[in-house]
């Protein structure tokens, strides 16, 4: 049963993480460091997805988390791997007495774990995400438990398509300031072209081209050889990148 309270509490704090995470993997382990604040229960616990047609564990808050869940991907036997390839739905596990998933159970086990549960989420048709996680007591045997874990991965969910979004926008600004700074490089060099060889700007293009193309070198990085070369000191950096701002409607 949904509770509002807990999902006000899951947006509430997953909102400015969001914000200030640099890229959806600082965002996935800001969000995992905070399950057990927010579903009231002190435990390890892991977020899985599948990259590549692949399971794998993308945040934790510890390494045993960690181990639990390697063992049932290299086995490809276990709930959390069941929850992700074949989208099953598990209630809390007692490792004393579960006999489904026989390696993992043990290696869990030795880790010292006694209880365990594993909700999932959609993220979009055909990807899922799997919140992982692992009591030292009984903890996840308490239903209750288990369905505040599955509407914290439910919330999580929700936000990763703008999480992902949010990462590409930040890839494509880096990208774009480096595709400036190797203009405004190319551009100098061809500043120091013209003069040194009193030609047109097509010319000087010529000569830049075909240093780079008979030394195998980019193009901005023979620029700024022969920048240093004829002016011993190295390009001026580009001026900082500013994003356009929002057009506002003058009356």
């Amino acid at each position: 049963m949904s509770d509002p309270a807990l999902r006000d509490a899951v947006r509430t704090r997953l909102r400015p993480i969001l914000s200030a995470s640099s890229g959806v993997d600082e965002y996935l382990q800001a969000a995992v460091d905070c399950v057990a604040e927010l579903i009231r229960i002190d435990a390890s616990y892991t977020l899985s997805t599948v990259l590549h047609e692949h399971p794998y564990t993308v945040a934790t808050t510890d390494r045993e988390g960690w181990e639990a869940d390697q063992v049932e991907f290299d086995a490809a036997d276990g709930p959390c791997y069941q929850v992700l390839v074949e989208d099953a739905l598990f209630s809390g596990i007692d490792l004393a007495t579960e006999r489904r998933w026989p390696a993992w159970t043990a290696v869990a086990g030795l880790l010292g774990f006694v209880s365990a549960a594993a909700v999932g989420a959609d993220v979009e048709p055909g990807q899922k995400l799997v919140l992982n996680a692992y009591s030292v007591g009984d903890a996840f045997l308490d239903e209750a438990a288990v369905g505040r874990a599955q509407q914290f991965v439910e919330e999580l969910a929700v936000t990763l398509p703008l999480a992902l979004r949010l990462d590409q926008h930040t890839i494509e600004v880096a990208q774009l300031q480096e595709a400036l700074a190797s203009r405004s490089t190319i551009d100098q060099a061809l500043g120091v072209l013209m003069a040194q060889n009193r030609c047109t700007r097509d010319e000087a293009f010529g000569i830049l081209r075909r240093a780079s193309q008979s030394r195998n070198t980019k193009l901005r990085d023979v620029a700024a050889a022969i920048i240093y070369r004829f002016t011993g000191h190295a390009a001026e950096p580009p001026p900082p990148f500013q994003p356009p701002r929002p057009r506002t409607n003058r009356p």
